[in-house]
This record gives C-alpha cells, structure tokens and sequence, in this order.
C-alpha cells in the first residue's frame, strides 16, 4: 500500500513517522510492528480529541492526509492549536463532487497543499475544491522498475502455468467492474479471434465485494461470444509483476481512470500498450511512440489497434521499448519518493519562516 511504502522510505530518510489509521482496516494489518501507531476511530468526536491529544504530545509539524474523511478531523483537529501543523491532502483519486460550501471551506483554508496524480485530478480539484491553484502539485504515483521488469525465466513459469504454450497472449490487469472495459474488450478479441487462430485474452483480476454480479455477466457475455476457451480467468495475483511477462500486447480499456498505475507497471515490463483515450491516461501515453490509444469504449476501433500491433511486430516492439523507458524515468518510486519528500521540506520552511 502506498502510505506504507511511503512511511517506510521516509523512516529511512531520518524521518519521524507516526501513522493514525482505524485499527479494523487493512493498513492496521500491514503497519504492525512498523510504526507507531494510533486508533483512530469513525466518530468525529472521539477522533477530534484524539488527534489533538496526538498533534500536541508529539509535536507534529506535518500531516499527510490520504482519505477525505480523515482531512475533515484532521483540519478541525488542527483548528483548536495555537501552534499549528501543516496538513498536505493526498486523495490519491480525484474528487467529482462539488465542495465550495462554507463546511468545506473551513476544512480546507486549513490546508497548505493537495496532490494530484494527474493533471485531470488537479483540474477538478479546481472546479470542486475550495482552494486556489497554486496549492495544488501534480505528483505522479511511482512503482518498483526493478521488479517490474520482464524476465525470461518468469514467462516460461507463468505459461507453463496456464497452458499458454506458443499463443500470442493479451492481457488486462484489472478489478472487473462496470466501466473498466472487459465489455469492449471481449468484443474485440472475438473479431481478432475470426483471424488469428492462437490468441489467447488472459484476464487478470476478479470481483470486488458487492459486483459480483457483474463479474457473472462479464463471464456469460464470454460465453455468448463464443470465446470462452480462449480467455483464461487468472483471478486476483500477487505475483502481477512475473504474469506480465507472459503477456505479448497489454491492454487498457477503462473508461475513467485518476491514474493507470497497472498500465505504469506494465510499460516498465516493456510491453506494447494499447489504452482508452480517458483523461487519467493522457498523461502516461504519448500516442504512437510509447502505446496506441483507441476511442473509449469503440471496440471496433479496439481490434483494429490490436491488430495493427499483431501485423507490425517492428512497431509493437518499439512501443514496447518506449514504453519501459517512459515508466523508469517518469514513473519510477524513487522520483515520486524524492517530489513528496521535497514538498514536505517546502511546506516545513514555510512553517519556519512565518509564510
């Protein structure tokens, strides 16, 4: 998890780090015995005095907020001090509800600086948040490019694995929810599928709680299609960085994404990238040089870019290698480790000085 990731590199760093977070949650689970940790709970009373008794026992000179709600108690928390911390809001996603009422106004004239993950999420951050533009910085997410990376000897395993043997193999890593593209794609592999007699559609991912439903119609839409024996369902995988390797063309086809960090992971891989032309991409894909976008949703358009890949391995590898490129120098843990550590020393000398 990211504020995991990030806590532990900032502890390297020579920093200080405290971490507050509800003690039923998975981020419990995974700071144990990593952190100093403090329960904080849902109601807004109980956690208002806590956070105050928290920020004035330690005397804590930032907050890094990652959810909403939490900014909320945070900023009333921080309201009641003479002396004051700064608070940074990362939401890690963006924020489509309009926030301009005299609430949130409070909650967020206490803030010193919001992240954004791209530059979509700092635009609606604009239009919805009660905040002025230069307090928001776009930071892209970063991922471990060295571990993903391709490798040989993973791709033999993993195909072995799933009986792939010498099939140009497509890939999607992905929850599978309404929006995220599984419709368009199956559509698609079933024209390729007309053509091409060894394409396998390898689909990496399953059903959050509460679409599971959904996750039934993805896969009687499979059927329906006729395609059912050439699409593998390899469920959730915590060895995504070994199963890329096995893909030959990676697809994303989501409608609305913040940030593609799956589509991040396999660029790094040095995959061919074929992705939907939504804002959250933009920034990722230079179209033609380091992936190919198609028309969200257009799964006529869809095949055609995957096809033109399969036709042209000359520039299905050249996208490939682009790819990896883009992802080890724009999107690689340590820059992003390095840009939130700068804006902490930033807001922290603006604390010192009075700004």
């Amino acid at each position: 998890m990211n504020v995991i990731r990030l806590g532990e590199e900032m502890k390297r760093r020579g920093h200080n780090v405290l971490l507050a977070c509800s003690f039923d949650g998975r981020v419990y689970r995974e700071a144990q015995n990593r952190f100093t940790l403090f329960n904080i709970t849902s109601g807004y009373i109980q956690s208002f005095f806590k956070l105050r008794s928290i920020l004035r026992s330690f005397k804590i000179d930032l907050i890094h907020v990652f959810r909403s709600r939490d900014l909320n108690k945070v900023a009333f928390a921080v309201l009641s001090m003479m002396k004051r911390p700064k608070i940074l809001f990362d939401p890690q996603i963006g924020i489509g509800v309009r926030k301009k009422d005299p609430f949130h106004g409070v909650v967020y004239d206490m803030v010193d600086s919001v992240i954004a993950v791209s530059k979509d999420v700092a635009d609606g951050f604009e239009r919805n948040l009660p905040i002025n533009r230069e307090k928001i910085r776009i930071v892209y997410p970063g991922i471990d490019v060295d571990r993903f990376k391709f490798s040989d000897i993973a791709r033999e395993k993993i195909r072995r694995e799933l009986g792939l043997c010498d099939d140009i193999v497509i890939g999607i890593v992905s929850r599978i929810s309404p929006g995220k593209g599984h419709e368009e794609l199956f559509k698609a592999f079933k024209i390729l599928a007309e053509g091409f007699d060894n394409l396998k559609l390898l689909v990496i991912g399953g059903a959050t709680v509460g679409e599971e439903g959904y996750f039934k119609e993805v896969r009687k839409l499979a059927d329906e299609l006729g395609i059912s024996d050439k699409v593998i369902w390899a469920g959730f995988r915590k060895d995504v960085h070994e199963i890329l390797s096995a893909i030959d063309i990676f697809v994303a086809p989501s409608h609305a994404e913040a940030f593609g960090l799956s589509l991040v992971e396999a660029m790094s891989v040095g995959l061919p990238i074929i992705a939907s032309k939504n804002a959250g991409f933009i920034d990722i894909i230079q179209d033609g040089v380091n992936g190919v976008f198609f028309e969200k949703g257009n799964y006529f358009d869809l095949a055609d870019k995957i096809k033109m890949l399969l036709n042209e391995p000359s520039l299905s590898k050249s996208i490939g290698e682009n790819a990896s490129k883009t992802a080890r120098e724009k999107f690689n843990i340590k820059r992003y480790f390095d840009e939130i550590e700068a804006i902490y020393f930033q807001l922290l000398t603006q604390k010192q000085t009075g700004d």
